[in-house]
C-alpha cells in the first residue's frame, strides 16, 4: 500500500474516531495540521504536516465514493470536518473540497458555514454505519465507551435519497430553462440555508433566486409527498425572504419557489398550491441514456 492510501485510510479511521467522541456534545471541525498529526504525518519537529493533506483526504474521498456505488447510497462527505487554522477561511475547509462539491468556491464565507455544519448533521445522522464503513474497507471498528447509546441514539439505516430522486436533481441543476431560469445563472444542488435546511436545487442571477423542491416517479402520495413538498416550498420562500434582510447574503428582492414533479400534481393539491403561490411544474423525466 502505497503511503498517500495508507494516510488516506488512516485520515478516515481518525475522522470516524473524531465524531464517535463527539456524539453527546457539538460536532467541532479538526485542523488540518492536527489530522496529520494523528496519522503520523509529521515534519522533523514533531510537528502536523499539514502542506499536502488535502491530496490526502481527496484520495479518502474516492475511497468513499467507490464504496457509495457499492452500497447504492449516499455516504456523508467527513472530509468536510478537516477545516483551516487561519486565513479567509479560517474555520472551513480549503477550496479543495470543490472536488466533491463543485460550487463551494462560489459561495459566501457565511453560505459555506451554512453548507459544513449541514453537512456536520448528516456526518452525526450517519451513527453507526461509519463503522460499517470501516469495516468494508479493511479498517478496524471503533469501539466507545458510550457504544451501547451510541448504536441506540444514531444507528441508522439508509440515507433516504433514491436513485431516482438524485437523477431527477441533478437533471434539473443542469437544465436551468425547465423552471425559467436564465443560461448565466448559477445552480446549487443540496444549497443550505441558515437554519440548515436544504433545497434540493438553487438558482441565483443578481436579480433573481429560484429555490426548486423535486419529487421523483417514485415519491408517495399516500404518505403526503407532494403536500409536504409545497409546504417545503412555503418554508424555502420564508427563509429567503429573511436572508433577504441579513447583510450576510446577497439575496435579491425578487424569489421564486417552484415545486417539480416528475409525475402529476394530484388535483386536491391544486388549489393549495396556487393559494400558497408554489408554482408547480409537472412532467419532468430524466431522459434515458441508450444503452
Amino acid at each position: 500500500m502505497n503511503s498517500s492510501h495508507s494516510f488516506a485510510k488512516g485520515s478516515l479511521h481518525e475522522l470516524v474516531r473524531h465524531v464517535f467522541s463527539s456524539y453527546f456534545e457539538s460536532l467541532r471541525g479538526i485542523t488540518y495540521q492536527e489530522l496529520a498529526r494523528r496519522i503520523g504525518r509529521i515534519n522533523k519537529h514533531g510537528v502536523g504536516h499539514g502542506h499536502g493533506m488535502g491530496k490526502v483526504l481527496g484520495e479518502m474521498g474516492h475511497l468513499l465514493e467507490q464504496l457509495e456505488g457499492e452500497w447504492g447510497e449516499p455516504i456523508p462527505h467527513i472530509q468536510s470536518l478537516v477545516i483551516n487554522k487561519q486565513g479567509p477561511l479560517t474555520g472551513l475547509p480549503d477550496e479543495g473540497i470543490r472536488e466533491f462539491w463543485p460550487k463551494y468556491p462560489d459561495l459566501s464565507k457565511q453560505e459555506k458555514l451554512n453548507k459544513v455544519h449541514t453537512e456536520y448533521n448528516r456526518i452525526l445522522e450517519f451513527g453507526s454505519r461509519w463503522n460499517k464503513v470501516l469495516s468494508d474497507l479493511g479498517l478496524e471498528i471503533i469501539k466507545s465507551a458510550n457504544q451501547d447509546d451510541l448504536y441506540s441514539k444514531r444507528a441508522f439505516g439508509r440515507t433516504g435519497e433514491s436513485p431516482e430522486h438524485l437523477a431527477l436533481k441533478n437533471y434539473v441543476c443542469s437544465h436551468s430553462e425547465l423552471v425559467g431560469a436564465g443560461n448565466n445563472d448559477k445552480g446549487y444542488i443540496e444549497y443550505s440555508f441558515p437554519s440548515l435546511d436544504t433545497v434540493d436545487v438553487l438558482f441565483k442571477s443578481p436579480n433573481r433566486w429560484i429555490a426548486v423542491e423535486v419529487k421523483s416517479c417514485i415519491s408517495d402520495n399516500y404518505r403526503g409527498d407532494f403536500e409536504r413538498g409545497i409546504y417545503q416550498c412555503v418554508k424555502y420562500r420564508a427563509l429567503l425572504e429573511a436572508m433577504y434582510k441579513d447583510e450576510h447574503y446577497s439575496v435579491p428582492e425578487n424569489v421564486q419557489v417552484v415545486l417539480l414533479l416528475e409525475t402529476s400534481l394530484p388535483d386536491k393539491y391544486k388549489s393549495t398550491a396556487s393559494d400558497l403561490g408554489v408554482d408547480v411544474i409537472e412532467g419532468i423525466s430524466v431522459p434515458k441514456v441508450p444503452q
